[in-house]
């Protein structure tokens, strides 16, 4: 699955805190199915941090129907289609929070390395 124009645009015009309410819970799931240890949730809630919101606290109101599109087309990529999009669209809260994703999938692809199939074709 990938995101389509409309979808891009949707994102880009959100304000940063709408956008990190529908991205951050799906990254926070596709992670967690992957590695749920200290140092990946770490990673995670560094990077909500930095969005400006703690991880886990976005609220869980009852999305527009053009969003709810987006969350299930953002649910059904896979984690590195995921992160793709996320590190191309924080380039607007600046480098810190890029870097920050970045790490996290050099994090992830470094346990692939030592994990089964499934996991190496999510993220490499």
């Amino acid at each position: 699955a990938h995101l389509d124009k409309r979808h891009h645009e949707m994102l880009r015009s959100m304000p940063p805190l709408e956008w990190a309410a529908l991205m951050l819970p799906t990254l926070q799931k596709k992670v967690q199915a992957v590695d749920d240890s200290f140092e990946t949730q770490a990673m995670l809630g560094g990077i909500a941090a930095q969005c400006g919101i703690p991880l886990g606290s976005v609220s869980a109101s009852m999305p527009q129907r053009s969003q709810r599109m987006l969350i299930l087309t953002l649910r059904s990529m896979n984690l590195k289609s995921l992160l793709s999009v996320v590190q191309h669209d924080l380039s607007q809260h600046g480098n810190q929070v890029e870097e920050a994703v970045h790490a996290l999938l050099l994090h992830l692809r470094k346990l692939a390395v030592h994990a089964v199939e499934p996991l190496v074709q999510q993220l490499l």
